[in-house]
């Protein structure tokens, strides 16, 4: 009964944000606070993603009370409607309120992606792949529906519900081969930065909360598994390439968002591969920390973007601000899997639960460590896209001015939140792998093992890392001072160059590797004049044809004829026949 007040509260705020724009803003605040308390008080492995996405909707929500006054309050309202959508998949239970949520949570945001924008393609593709999503969440329901006599989510006997499900779900994530349509980033970079931040963080993170929802009350399916172990290697290697070269800001951070979500994908399959009950605990526990570090991470890194007053590296308008520094660089540092941030204990259960069972041996043993080694490479290139997004895009050719709005505030709180939660990150994992080594003054209580067996594999200790980082950073400080910048001469073949070092010379060595995808446009004169993404090509014209098909079926067959519509109705009760009797068979 509360869960569902706390929905139709969201709702409220939707009202509150069309009369004013920042009441919106505070009324979000104030009832995902509530939503995060009520959540804490019956936590569990899916109330867990409750947890992250209201402790999102709060930093975002503080960080739009100074952004965003150019689109007006319907930005404020349709940020309300979007999150009660979410809010409704949160704390849904059975298939119907799932489904109203997932529509509720993607028609708001289409609203939001053509606010304030002259080109109409980047809400048509979101709208598209979004009702491609709700495709398949319709027919997994339906499905789990024919199984088990029931729409109430309960344990099915079957892995096909968990599949559709599941494939609803990976294109909401922008996973591949929906990944390579790149229609997430392009959909995600239109929005303004707030509502980037959002859909970013936590609508993906509805389809991860979608698939271990589905993976708990379904059978292991092996093969499900490894198409997720696939789907999720491909997508990484992709997106964390696209996003080394990306110089659109808020598109690179869209792609970050693809290789996070494909990691974590990949740790599902893992979870439905192995047979070990104590390594699936330890990857479930796994996917719920890496869910965390991106969700909150990311929207630390929309909101520094939005600081920014523009959306590519070359239109930074806005100057620099110390404490949006500081938040960005520990938000970068998380996504890039590196410590002392949560991000970098994700990171490293990830890449554990992946050796541990390639020290199994066999087929599975295999993969993992195939996947594993993907996994380890698309964090080196997410950590280049990371120093990217720091460098040039907080750091670099702007003098500093000391304006700390709540925009700033925001993205410094990010920060803190992602060290705060590696702090206490022994008390958000399983019992079962806590430990420590007291002959080394690592007490019981402050360190992580990993293990699949009864013996160790490896270990961390968070408390530990952060003494000993924070000891070696006052220490370097002390000795060497305040860093200085140390300018060097740009090698430009042995010819003079006038230019500054530019993030498009930063990230071409990866553009030449893709040429072949990202193609050179070449005019009859010779000259360049701009790069054309073959898969971005291929993506928009499906989508015409798409609307050129659905513009045909109107007119030629929905057109008031009966005869037509007796064809229609007919093909539909065959159709319907047919999946009940393979469903029953």
């Amino acid at each position: 009964m509360i869960d569902m007040v706390l929905v139709l509260l969201f709702g409220l705020s939707s009202i509150l944000g069309a009369m004013h724009r920042r009441l919106g803003y505070y009324s979000i605040m104030a009832v995902s606070a509530a939503f995060l308390v009520n959540t804490a008080l019956d936590l569990t492995y899916t109330g867990y993603f409750s947890m992250i996405a209201s402790t999102v909707w709060i930093l975002v929500s503080f960080f739009s009370i100074s952004y965003g006054e150019r689109y007006g309050k319907w930005l404020s309202s349709m940020l309300a409607l979007t999150i009660m959508g979410m809010s409704l998949i949160l704390v849904s239970d059975n298939y119907l309120y799932l489904i109203v949520g997932w529509e509720v949570m993607s028609v708001p945001s289409y609203v939001i992606i053509g606010l304030n924008k002259s080109d109409s393609r980047p809400p048509f593709i979101f709208m598209m792949f979004s009702e491609i999503s709700t495709i398949f969440i319709i027919t997994g329901a339906a499905y789990a529906f024919v199984v088990t006599g029931t729409l109430a989510f309960q344990s099915v006997s079957s892995y096909v519900p968990m599949l559709l499900l599941s494939v609803g779900a990976l294109v909401k994530m922008g996973m591949s081969p929906f990944m390579i349509s790149e229609w997430l980033p392009i959909a995600h970079g239109n929005a303004p930065s707030n509502a980037s931040a959002v859909l970013s963080s936590t609508m993906t993170l509805m389809g991860v909360y979608l698939i271990v929802r589905m993976m708990l009350i379904s059978p292991h399916q092996a093969y499900v598994g490894l198409f997720f172990l696939i789907v999720g290697a491909i997508s990484i290697l992709f997106a964390a390439m696209y996003a080394y070269v990306s110089e659109n800001m808020k598109m690179l951070a869209g792609f970050s968002t693809v290789d996070n979500n494909a990691a974590i994908l990949a740790g599902a399959g893992l979870y439905l591969v192995v047979s070990s009950p104590t390594l699936q605990v330890f990857i479930l526990d796994t996917i719920l920390i890496m869910s965390l570090a991106h969700s909150v991470a990311k929207s630390g890194l929309f909101m520094s973007i939005g600081n920014t007053d523009g959306e590519f590296f070359s239109q930074i308008r806005a100057k620099s601000n110390s404490l949006n520094n500081i938040g960005t660089f520990l938000s970068t540092m998380s996504l890039s899997g590196l410590l002392p941030t949560i991000g970098g204990l994700g990171v490293w259960m990830l890449l554990e639960a992946f050796f541990m069972e390639a020290y199994t041996g066999g087929f599975t043993g295999i993969i993992s460590i195939v996947v594993g080694s993907v996994i380890a490479l698309g964090e080196g290139l997410a950590t280049g896209a990371m120093l990217k997004v720091l460098a040039f895009g907080s750091l670099f050719h702007r003098p500093r001015e000391m304006r700390h709005d709540t925009g700033a505030y925001a993205v410094l709180a990010t920060g803190a939140v992602l060290v705060a939660l590696f702090a206490v990150s022994t008390l958000m994992v399983n019992s079962a792998y806590i430990g420590g080594l007291p002959s080394v003054a690592v007490f019981n209580g402050f360190t992580i093992l990993s293990k699949f067996t009864g013996v160790d594999f490896g270990l961390i200790s968070p408390g530990y890392i952060i003494v000993l980082v924070g000891i070696f950073t006052v220490a370097a400080y002390y000795l060497f001072g305040k860093p200085r910048s140390r300018p060097a001469p740009v090698w430009n073949g042995g010819r003079k160059l006038n230019e500054v070092y530019t993030s498009y010379a930063y990230s071409n060595n990866i553009k030449l590797m893709l040429s072949k995808i990202l193609r050179t446009r070449v005019t009859r004169s010779g000259q360049h004049v701009s790069i054309v993404d073959v898969f971005w090509a291929a993506m928009t014209g499906t989508g015409i044809a798409y609307r050129k098909m659905c513009r045909f079926v109107t007119l030629k067959i929905m057109n008031s004829s009966i005869g037509w519509y007796m064809v229609y109705m007919m093909a539909a009760f065959l159709g319907t026949l047919l999946i009940f009797a393979f469903a029953y068979s």
